[in-house]
C-alpha cells in the first residue's frame, strides 16, 4: 500500500478514536448532570410536606419485613369486584409510596363512588429497603439505594413463576441499555414480602393487581383482555408508552409480578412513572381515576 495511503489512514483511525472519546465524555457528562439536577429535585420533593392517611381509613398488616417492618394495606369499600395496588416493591422508588398516600387519601374522600368495589392499597412492599432509601437518597447517583430488600433480595424477582433464577439482571437508563446482575433469593417467594402479597391476593380472591415503580414513564400490562385494555388507557391518559407483549420479554426479566399475575389468572398493570422522588399525583391522578372507574364498570362474571 502506497505510503501517503498509510499515514492517512493511521491519522484517520487517530481522529476516529479521539472523538469516540470525546464523545464517551459528553454522554457521562450528559449522564452526571441528569443526575444532579434529578436529585436536586429529589430533595426538593423529600422536604415537602406529604399527604398523611386518614385514620379512619381501615388499615390492617398482610406481613412483617425481613427487618420486621409491618406491611400495611389499606381498604376502601366493601364490594365485590376487587382490585389491589401496590407501592415500594423497591424501597429506592420512593415517589411510588407518595403516590399511593395520594390515591388512598383521595379514594376515602370519594368512597361513594366505588362502593360496588374493594380496593386494597399496599402503600409499601419493601418497608426495610424504603426506610434505606430515606436516610440514605443517593441523589446525586440515580436513587439506586434501597431498592433491594434486607436480605439484597430484588423483590420483583423472587415471586414463584416458572420463570424464577437465582440470579438475574436490572436494566436501567435509556432504551434500558444497562444491566446489573441482580440476586433474587434462593427459590420464588423465599421472603416474606412477595409471599404476603401473594398469600393476600390468593386467599381474598383479588383478580386485578396494579404495581407503581417509577421512572420509565411506562405502562405494561399481562398477556389478558382486561389488563391489555385498562393499561392501554393508563397510557392514554398519562402520556406514558405502552410497552406491548413482544416487547416486554427483551428486558430478560425472571420471577416477575407479571409472571405470577399471569400463572395465577390475576390480571396485572405494571406502571412506571415519570419522576423518583415525587408523587406524581398530578400526572397519574386523571389515568387511576379512569381505571378504576372501568374496572368498576366490568361485568359481575369477569371479577
Amino acid at each position: 500500500m502506497h505510503v501517503h495511503t498509510l499515514t492517512f489512514l493511521k491519522a484517520f483511525n487517530y481522529e476516529l478514536a479521539k472523538n469516540c472519546e470525546v464523545y464517551t465524555l459528553l454522554v457521562k457528562l450528559r449522564k452526571h448532570i441528569g443526575h444532579v439536577i434529578r436529585g436536586t429535585i429529589g430533595i426538593f420533593e423529600n422536604n415537602r410536606p406529604q399527604k398523611i392517611v386518614s385514620r379512619d381509613v381501615k388499615r390492617f398488616e398482610i406481613g412483617k419485613s425481613i427487618g420486621g417492618l409491618p406491611i400495611e394495606c389499606f381498604q376502601i369499600g366493601h364490594g365485590g369486584r376487587k382490585i389491589i395496588l401496590a407501592a415500594g416493591i423497591h424501597g429506592n422508588e420512593v415517589g411510588t409510596v407518595k403516590l399511593a398516600q395520594h390515591l388512598t387519601h383521595w379514594l376515602h374522600a370519594n368512597t361513594d363512588e366505588f362502593e360496588m368495589m374493594t380496593v386494597f392499597v399496599v402503600l409499601c412492599l419493601n418497608p426495610d429497603g424504603f426506610s434505606m432509601a430515606k436516610k440514605n437518597p443517593d441523589y446525586f447517583h440515580g436513587g439506586r439505594i434501597g431498592r433491594f430488600n434486607k436480605n439484597n433480595v430484588d423483590l420483583n424477582r423472587n415471586f414463584l413463576t416458572k420463570s424464577f433464577r437465582q440470579n438475574s439482571l436490572w436494566m436501567f437508563g435509556k432504551n434500558y441499555s444497562e444491566t446489573v446482575p441482580v440476586y433474587c433469593g434462593p427459590h420464588g417467594n423465599s421472603e416474606p414480602e412477595t409471599k404476603a402479597l401473594t398469600d393476600f391476593i390468593l386467599s381474598n380472591g383479588i383478580k386485578m393487581l396494579v404495581m407503581f415503580h417509577n421512572a420509565g414513564r411506562e405502562v405494561m400490562g399481562s398477556n389478558d383482555p382486561l389488563a391489555q385494555n385498562l393499561a392501554g388507557l393508563y397510557a392514554q391518559k398519562t402520556g406514558f408508552k405502552l410497552v406491548n407483549g413482544k416487547m416486554w420479554p427483551t428486558n430478560k426479566q425472571t420471577g416477575t409480578a407479571k409472571d405470577w399475575c399471569e400463572e395465577n389468572s390475576v390480571s396485572y398493570i405494571e406502571i412506571e412513572g415519570s419522576v423518583r422522588w415525587g408523587s406524581d399525583w398530578k400526572t397519574q391522578k386523571g389515568a387511576l381515576i379512569a381505571v378504576l372507574e372501568e374496572f368498576k364498570m366490568l361485568r359481575s362474571d369477569i371479577n
